[in-house]
């Protein structure tokens, strides 16, 4: 269960970043994106660590961050525009 929450989470935390990307016209939140960007690749690049329930959970509470940082940020973009 778990393993499919990691990875839909995974796959949607990327196209978040991708879209506020493009959004980002006026570079307002770039350091951040930057940030998030890094963070990441670190967790995905880090699949193998996905039979350990630990970093599971650990990535899993990090990417539910990110992502509702990422809907905040797309929020004020879209506000804006």
């Amino acid at each position: 269960m778990n393993t499919d929450i990691y990875q839909q989470l995974l796959t949607e935390t990327e196209d978040l970043l991708y879209r506020v990307r493009i959004y980002d016209r006026d570079m307002v939140h770039t350091d951040e994106i930057i940030e998030m960007d890094q963070t990441h690749e670190m967790i995905s690049s880090l699949r193998w660590m996905g039979e350990s329930e630990m970093f599971r959970t650990k990535a899993i509470e990090k990417l539910i961050r990110m992502r509702h940082r990422l809907m905040t940020m797309m929020e004020d973009l879209l506000f804006t525009a």
